[in-house]
């Protein structure tokens, strides 16, 4: 018994010392050294401009300004016969008056003119030519040039059709050679109408943009030109009546006016352009004008019709006029 006690004791004590809770150690923590970063952004860090600071303003350069030209538009007038007057281009015209309808311009309409006007010119010299093929027309007479009020160029080349055949879409090239650059510039030469009868002479125009060669000379040739059918139906003849032609004293201008209408009184026409070609005293070409009609003509109708034509050049000695109609289909 007393061995049994002594046993139990030993285990009592035994257990005690198994079951004494362990005091934890505890575990250092992790610095890291230095000094933490925020992530990078994209945005740039701003550059701070002093509270004084004035942005500097661009001085505007100083630019001689013109008197600008205004031309009051008078009846019968439209924007092609204005643009010849003045020497420039009818396209240089409307350029300048972008809100002026060229068709429904009223009386007393500003129109602004790009350009200084210039004194009577005289044309340029006899250019010197390369020699061209034979055409099926009799004469194609050497160019004529202009200068223009924008610094731009107007040459006329004057076809003869001395022959029994009519020609239509007639049309070349005029290259002006610069002489000092040793380069060169091209434009389409075309016919203000679409036929060229028998028995008739028509000038092409072509008109060279600013700038051009103080010194230069021309080559020019015929690109195309196609005989027309016998018995072709796309055109029609008309006729003009009352005519009148007044030259002014200065020969700077003339006033053309009378009526038109079919040869055929039973015919009619969807369309009908007038040319008026302006000659001085030597023959040569020195302005041109078309006048188209607002509606067609029925059979029997007569059509009056006005127009004023102006000289690039020498004073205008006579005025040729010539028709083209084309009939109303059904």
């Amino acid at each position: 018994m007393k061995k049994l006690l002594i046993a139990l004791l030993l285990l009592t004590i035994f257990t005690a010392s198994c079951a004494t809770t362990e005091t934890p150690v505890p575990t250092p923590g992790i610095t890291l050294a230095g000094t933490l970063r925020p992530y990078p952004s994209d945005t740039p860090t701003p550059t701070l401009i002093p509270t004084d600071y004035v942005s500097p303003s661009p001085v505007p350069s100083a630019t001689a300004t013109p008197t600008p030209i205004y031309y009051s538009v008078q009846e019968k007038d439209d924007m092609y016969g204005i643009a010849f007057r003045f020497g420039i281009s009818p396209e240089v015209l409307m350029t300048a008056n972008p809100t002026v309808n060229p068709r429904f311009m009223g009386v007393g309409t500003l129109l602004l003119i790009p350009i200084t006007p210039q004194v009577e010119t005289e044309s340029t010299p006899t250019p010197t030519l390369t020699p061209t093929p034979a055409y099926p027309f009799s004469k194609l007479h050497d160019p004529v040039c202009y200068p223009d009020g924008s610094g731009g160029l107007y040459c006329f080349i004057l076809v003869e059709n001395n022959t029994d055949q009519a020609f239509e879409n007639v049309s070349g090239t005029i290259t002006l050679f610069d002489e000092e650059s040793n380069t060169n510039l091209s434009e389409f030469a075309i016919m203000p109408l679409n036929i060229l009868p028998a028995q008739t002479s028509l000038p092409m125009i072509a008109h060279f943009a600013a700038p051009v060669p103080e010194a230069y000379s021309l080559e020019f040739s015929v690109d195309v030109v196609l005989p027309v059918p016998d018995n072709d139906t796309r055109y029609t003849e008309a006729v003009i009546d009352s005519k009148s032609i007044t030259v002014s004293q200065d020969g700077r201008s003339a006033t053309i006016s009378g009526q038109v209408g079919m040869a055929d009184q039973q015919a009619s026409a969807e369309s009908i352009w007038i040319l008026a070609v302006a000659y001085d005293g030597d023959g040569q070409v020195v302005g041109l004008r078309r006048w188209e009609a607002q509606a067609a003509l029925k059979p029997a109708e007569k059509q009056s019709f006005q127009m004023t034509l102006y000289s690039l050049g020498r004073g205008i000695e006579r005025v040729e006029l010539n028709t083209e109609a084309r009939p109303k289909t059904q």
